[in-house]
């Protein structure tokens, strides 16, 4: 066995090894389509990625940074689907995840992927903010109203079971989902903590902390709807999350990479695993870094110095995905189970 070939699935610290246990049988293909909505209250557009099941044959298709393989626009499969929201990190785009979109799609779970207005470069270069980074209460907002679309006025709502949602997301998007289902934030408690020495190695405390504007588009909201399972990758802004994260209800999958080369471990991933009550979690041990969980790609776009799409010698990102990828549908199996 090599060293990639073993994830530690912690809560009563398991091994989890390639060849026990490869997820449910692939029932369907991996339909997609995109759609771009309008919060009129807030007058802020929404760019929407959908992945769901269908029988339509797939074809590769290209996200932009990476490829994947969908039936674009074919027809939905199935009744009394389990909703799946996905939150992308920092000035990124719900697509970088389609190696776990895709995967979600195939075995029966549409997948609603939320991109953020002059945050992800889905609306164009020339509407980028940095420092909305910050403004977790437009992430929230923008998450809660894609939902409430997706369920009662788009055309996949007669096949969703409305009972069943999760939510997935990756750094400032594990954050929002977290957010999302409940946990207390304070970003006070955040810039604290990156004035202080214990954040000098910490990348995600050099993006903008000044406040302006709606005060709103800083405050997170939890969902409208009851979130049965959530799974974090590396979630941002650890600091920020109170002792009342503890209370904390709702089954959470924790994934980490330990050896960190954005986000330290200690501060993010592994405080929020300590933090939530009953939190399950996989603790990536190999040289993984910060972007493993964003989609194999060529690009050679750097975050802070921190490259985006290759990786530390030795790691496999594919082979990384596959594995995390049958822990995460099992994971949402057991929580979302009709």
């Amino acid at each position: 066995m090599n060293r990639h070939s073993k994830l530690l699935l912690c809560g009563a610290l398991i091994a989890w090894t390639a060849g026990i246990n490869t997820g449910s049988a692939q029932d369907y293909g991996a339909g997609y389509q995109v759609l771009r909505i309008v919060d009129e209250g807030r007058k802020r557009p929404i760019h929407l990625d959908v992945w769901y099941p269908t029988v339509g044959r797939e074809t590769e298709h290209s996200y932009g940074l990476s490829v994947g393989r969908v039936a674009t626009d074919g027809a939905i499969a199935g009744k009394g689907l389990a909703l799946i929201v996905l939150s992308h990190g920092a000035m990124g785009a719900a697509s970088n995840y389609s190696w776990l979109a895709e995967h979600l799609a195939r075995r029966g779970y549409v997948v609603l992927g939320v991109s953020h207005f002059k945050e992800s470069p889905v609306f164009g270069p020339e509407s980028l903010e940095v420092a909305s980074v910050a403004r977790f209460g437009d992430r929230t907002r923008d998450l809660n109203y894609a939902v409430e679309f997706l369920l009662t006025r788009s055309p996949y709502a007669p096949s969703l079971d409305s009972r069943r949602i999760g939510a997935i997301g990756h750094s400032s998007g594990g954050a929002s989902v977290l957010m999302m289902a409940g946990a207390e934030f304070s970003a006070a408690d955040v810039s604290a903590y990156c004035a202080s020495g214990a954040a000098a190695a910490d990348k995600g405390c050099s993006y903008p902390m000044t406040r302006d504007g709606d005060v709103a588009a800083y405050v997170p909201v939890a969902s409208q709807r009851p979130l049965k399972a959530v799974v974090v990758f590396d979630p941002a802004v650890g600091a920020g999350f109170t002792a009342r994260g503890k209370k904390l209800t709702v089954p959470t999958l924790v994934v980490g990479a330990v050896n960190n080369d954005f986000l330290p471990y200690a501060a993010h991933a592994g405080r929020i695993r300590t933090m939530v009550s009953g939190a399950e979690s996989v603790r990536l041990e190999n040289g993984e870094g910060h972007f493993v969980f964003v989609d194999q790609c060529a690009s050679s776009i750097d975050v802070m110095g921190v490259p985006l799409c290759s990786d530390r010698p030795g790691v496999n990102r594919g082979a990384v995905h596959d594995k995390l990828a049958v822990i995460v549908e099992q994971f949402l199996a057991r929580h979302l189970a009709r």
